[in-house]
């Protein structure tokens, strides 16, 4: 077999062997890589939801839990959830789930059904280091594989190329270093047969070059032993005895200024209902109110800064900026005092007295970051805007929205506020005196966008205004 064929064989081989190693491992880390994202997603998702159900389940909260199922139309890869109780029976669901659970649940999350469209995970909910329940998530892995699919198939073309490019390289390749070899055959050849002029040798300067220089000065030598021989043939006999022939071939504490709107709501005379309430059934009642609270101020571009006893504060346009967050803090409002009346008419008609609330919104600059200690910290807000919104909070009518005049002065505002009637009133920790406005509800109340919002919320869609 020729050497370029013998050496194009070789090398092709070696290129398909290693392209075939490496995208082998390619393919097999992704999908590795896939199978551990998706699973850590389920889990994610899981934990989440495990969490979030365990107070409803624990009050049976049909409501709370059936607005908590309800938040999988939110995210695409989520077909389906389901709540369950410790004999695998379902209370509340929403989408498609590929799986009946049966029995007791088990110790811990587990993935516990995989089909070609989708993954189920299941976890127990516990409530106090106590098992209460299931939770059940099914994950749509098609769009994940599909990602998967794409980059396999370029993973593998990439590599099909590769492998038929370097073939052809190689082919290339050992033809080029043959040439010289074959060159050096030619120029054994004509020294064998003493044909000196045929090895005359372009001018090459590399190691190739050096050895075609080389025979041709041997060519030489052995014309001109030939011819010494020849001679002296005819005197002595010749001997001839030399040739020879080689080659060699490796997070800190701190804040920064910016620019929002904080909310404060809190129950009127909270300390009397908690007079006459259990603990239990005070807990139960905040959680009522506050978990539409909470979704009202994500609706409003809103983010719940921490609940305080019977108070929600609210911060808008903090961590991310908003231009309107003096504006999606008043809609917010408007939002929770209807949230409000519509749960204290039902309330009312089941003979349980209404909760009433009131709101202190203020706008301006915040320090914004993280307090507390290397061991134990917490990103909120503080500054007079912060304190400020808490104080006028407790000046509100019950049901009412009282606002700064940094809230009316922000852009846009003026037309949706009206003046309090209250003056300027002195609170409690500060020097200057407040004029304190109100919404006028009549700018909001006849709004298609609010009645929309609203039952949104009550469904527990909550979608963005």
């Amino acid at each position: 077999m020729p050497l370029a064929v013998r050496w194009s064989l070789s090398i092709s081989a070696l290129i398909i062997l290693v392209m075939g190693v490496l995208g082998w491992f390619l393919i097999s880390q992704q999908e590795r890589s896939y199978r551990q994202q998706t699973d850590l997603l389920g889990q994610m998702i899981i934990d989440q939801f495990a969490r979030a159900a365990s107070e409803p389940f624990m009050a049976d909260d049909m409501l709370s839990m059936q607005v908590l199922v309800s938040q999988q139309e939110k995210n695409p890869l989520i077909t389906g959830m389901q709540l369950l109780d410790l004999d695998g029976r379902t209370l509340v669901s929403a989408g498609d789930v590929p799986m009946t659970v049966t029995g007791p649940p088990a110790g811990e999350r587990s993935r516990v059904s995989a089909d070609g469209a989708a993954i189920a995970y299941l976890t127990p909910i516990e409530f106090q280091q106590t098992v209460v329940g299931q939770a059940l998530v099914s994950i749509d892995r098609r769009p994940l594989e599909q990602n998967l699919n794409r980059l396999v198939n370029a993973l593998a073309a990439t590599t099909l190329g590769l492998i038929i490019l370097g073939t052809l390289l190689s082919v290339a390749l050992a033809h080029r270093l043959c040439r010289p070899i074959h060159r050096l055959v030619e120029v054994g050849e004509a020294i064998d047969r003493g044909d000196i002029q045929q090895l005359e040798v372009s001018g090459r300067r590399d190691e190739i070059g050096q050895v075609l220089e080389s025979f041709q000065r041997l060519a030489n030598g052995l014309e001109e032993k030939r011819h010494v021989e020849r001679t002296l043939s005819r005197y002595l006999s010749p001997e001839v005895a030399q040739k020879v022939l080689a080659d060699e071939e490796g997070d800190s504490l701190g804040g920064a200024l910016v620019e929002g709107s904080v909310l404060f709501c809190d129950i009127v005379g909270f300390t009397e209902l908690s007079e006459a309430l259990e603990p239990g059934e005070v807990v139960q009642l905040l959680n009522d109110y506050f978990s539409y609270f909470a979704l009202a101020g994500s609706s409003c571009q809103g983010t719940v800064d921490k609940f305080i006893g019977d108070c929600i504060m609210i911060l808008f346009g903090v961590p991310e900026q908003d231009r309107s967050h003096a504006f999606h803090a008043l809609t917010c409002a408007v939002l929770i005092q209807n949230i409000t009346r519509e749960i204290n008419r039902k309330r009312m008609e089941r003979g349980l007295p209404a909760v009433l609330f009131r709101i202190g919104i203020s706008s301006g600059a915040m320090l914004a970051g993280n307090l507390g200690s290397e061991q134990r910290m917490q990103y909120t807000v503080i500054g007079d805007t912060v304190n400020l919104a808490s104080r006028i909070c407790g000046l509100a009518a019950p049901g009412g929205i009282l606002l700064t005049e940094e809230v009316v002065q922000q852009p846009g505002m003026a037309g949706f506020v009206r003046p309090s009637g209250m003056g300027p009133v002195q609170v409690r920790g500060r020097k200057k005196a407040v004029v304190p406005y109100e919404i006028d509800e009549t700018r909001f109340a006849d709004g298609l966008l609010i009645q929309q919002s609203l039952e949104n919320i009550l469904s527990g869609a909550g979608e963005r205004v």
